[in-house]
């Protein structure tokens, strides 16, 4: 199922596709539609006719979330239009039907694109939720089973906000207290993504982390807790990072007395 039948299905012939990037719809878009009264829409204005655009935020790689429509209603100047949102089905699963597109990012295309963008999957509803709602990155302050929690249902509020960033985080292990600093790098590797392995395999492949998985068990790990120390945008190179690991490292003493080896 691609976009393109969601839209016959919709009835809706006349439309184009405008594909934000990763994390932007944080700045430009909110539940009401966008936050700017005035759109600069490059090419493809449809007053008359009533052209329908389709909003889609990007995720990561080639792939990006139905966020919602909306058509243009007037002209400020050579490209600034006025704009309404607009009520199609889709709307039931904003920002939860995510497609995977065969060409790379593009912030505007026409609607011959529509074929391109495949279904790939449906986030589930929030309904049986126990963790808050993500405010920012100072304030995360998780439990292994509230991470968990995250991660198996990728609630889309905390997979928006860590899949668009590197970091340094600090896991606490709340039975001694102990410490652990480490950090989302390597590989264009996003914080959604480094934290997933912990909810997988307790231990992220660290080796002491891996020692108390074998001598305790996984119950062991539900006193754990992981919190973010500072972000990065996903451009910044993997020595920064690794540079200011080492800086909480040593502020913290984790290689003396927290766990981290190295």
């Amino acid at each position: 199922m691609y976009l393109d039948d969601l839209m016959r299905i919709e009835g809706i012939d006349d439309y184009y596709v405008w594909w934000y990037g990763v994390g932007i719809d944080a700045d430009y878009i909110n539940e009401n539609g966008f936050k700017k009264e005035w759109l600069s829409v490059p090419k493809g204005a449809d007053i008359e006719n009533g052209r329908i655009y389709i909003i889609l935020v990007g995720l990561n790689g080639r792939k990006a979330k139905y966020k919602h429509a909306i058509r243009l209603t007037g002209k400020k100047d050579k490209n600034l239009y006025s704009w309404e949102k607009v009520a199609i089905g889709l709307d039931k699963y904003t920002d939860r039907l995510v497609f995977k597109c065969s060409r790379k990012f593009s912030f505007y295309n026409s609607k011959a694109c529509g074929k391109d963008f495949e279904v790939d999957y449906i986030r589930p509803i929030d309904e049986n939720r126990t963790v808050d709602r993500f405010r920012d990155y100072e304030s995360v302050d998780l439990t292994f089973d509230e991470l968990k929690e995250v991660i198996d249902n990728e609630y889309s509020d905390y997979y928006n906000a860590l899949t668009c960033i590197k970091a340094v985080y600090m896991i606490i292990d709340g039975n001694t207290g102990k410490q652990y600093i480490g950090s989302a790098y390597d590989n264009n590797e996003s914080l959604w993504a480094r934290w997933k392995s912990y909810a997988i395999t307790y231990h992220g492949n660290n080796v002491q982390l891996k020692a108390l998985v074998e001598e305790n068990g996984e119950k062991y790990f539900h006193k754990f807790k992981y919190i973010i120390l500072r972000v990065f945008p996903m451009s910044i190179s993997n020595r920064e990072i690794i540079d200011v690991e080492s800086w909480y490292k040593d502020r913290f003493l984790t290689r003396s007395f927290g766990l981290n080896s190295n």
